[in-house]
């Protein structure tokens, strides 16, 4: 235990000269960071800010709450009709401004929502070009129900 908290003060001070908080465990829908780190992190006066750790994007509430997003054009996904995309075991999935999952992954890829409604794909592969290969196209209600 003595071991843990001393790798973790030294995180925590290589994360504090980068302002960058310590990432969360993997393939956690949701974690919390500590909150010594929330005190190095400048929301803007705003609850849900985006921050980059490594080659990835979360966004983070002022409690401390992070959830990972998908990174598009080089920036966190947005909000889109209130909800952000994000993948967990490879799966694509909706959360909320509360961080909170919606929609569970289980889209092999999904299109933002515009208008309530988000083109998804179940069984579409990317091929070398990163393009989507293949896999049934449907569309899908912020319930996540099929609509025709």
């Amino acid at each position: 235990m003595k071991y843990l908290l001393a790798i973790l003060s030294i995180l925590f001070l290589v994360a504090c000269s980068k302002t960058t908080p310590i990432p969360p465990k993997k393939n956690i829908q949701s974690n919390y960071v500590n909150k010594k780190f929330l005190k190095h992190i400048d929301f803007h006066n705003q609850e849900v800010i985006p921050i980059k750790i490594k080659n990835s994007f979360y966004y983070i509430r002022q409690n401390g709450k992070i959830m990972k997003t998908l990174t598009f054009e080089g920036k966190a996904d947005k909000f889109v009709d209130g909800l952000a995309r994000t993948k967990l075991n490879g799966k694509i999935g909706f959360f909320n401004r509360n961080l909170e999952i919606v929609l569970k992954p289980i889209y092999d890829f999904a299109f933002p929502f515009h208008n309530g409604i988000s083109e998804i794909c179940m069984g579409c592969k990317e091929d070398s070009d990163e393009l989507l290969d293949g896999g049934k196209w449907e569309k899908i209600n912020r319930e996540g129900l099929v609509i025709q």
